[in-house]
């Protein structure tokens, strides 16, 4: 259970995702007074009182979204821009688009243009506070991205084994490719101090592997990129 605190809260502010968290909370649990919600999420219970009158509004944010994460966001001088421009990253990243700093500014502009604001300039200040706002920072990507619905591949696994059952297995290959960066040295290394980078040679290689559903014939072909 909670502990309840006799003390009043320093009003301190959390996200709309911990606050969609608290309304479900109070929803499964209604037996919860305001006090133990306050203290399990650090704040005061008149913060607390004020989240479930609109419960409605905070259980309906979807804790996946950008906004959900955000706590108290500052005040943006041209928020119609910037709510069109979140929704747009919001469906590039889901085609798995690549955003930077400066698409983000051409995006601004265009519904800039669009929404006959002339007083956007797409500054670095701007751009600044906007991914500050939105949670918007950089990561670096891992893996690859998925090449076929998951849904089909059941039914695509199917109509595979049925042209494979006229050949033979030792006649079945699979291959794929790869890029061999020869000449190019580790960026990570033991050192007791700083270790200066060098520039990188980016002499390339792809490398075709292929070999036979029973292993008895492997072939590597390689192709110098210029």
């Amino acid at each position: 259970m909670y502990q309840q605190s006799s003390s009043s809260k320093k009003r301190v502010y959390i996200t709309a995702e911990q606050k969609r968290e608290l309304c479900i909370l109070k929803k499964n649990k209604p037996e919860l007074k305001n006090i133990d919600l306050a203290n399990h999420f650090g704040i005061s219970t008149s913060q607390v009182s004020d989240i479930l009158k609109e419960s409605d509004k905070w259980l309906k944010i979807d804790p996946n979204s950008y906004q959900a994460k955000l706590k108290r966001p500052s005040v943006a001088q041209f928020i119609n821009i910037e709510e069109a421009l979140i929704l747009w990253i919001e469906k590039a990243l889901e085609c798995n688009l690549t955003i930077t700093d400066s698409i983000i500014k051409q995006k601004g502009m265009k519904f800039a243009e669009l929404l006959n604001n002339q007083g956007f300039i797409g500054s670095s200040g701007w751009l600044s506070n906007f991914k500050q706002r939105y949670s918007i920072r950089e990561y670096f990507k891992h893996g690859e991205a998925q090449s076929a619905p998951i849904e089909q591949l059941p039914e695509m696994r199917r109509d595979l084994q049925n042209i494979l059952k006229e050949y033979q297995m030792n006649d079945i290959f699979n291959c794929d490719e790869t890029g061999l960066f020869w000449k190019m040295e580790p960026t990570h290394g033991l050192s007791t101090a700083p270790l200066l980078g060098t520039k990188q040679d980016k002499d390339r290689i792809t490398i075709l592997l292929t070999c036979n559903a029973t292993g008895t014939e492997k072939l590597i072909n390689s192709l110098v990129d210029t």
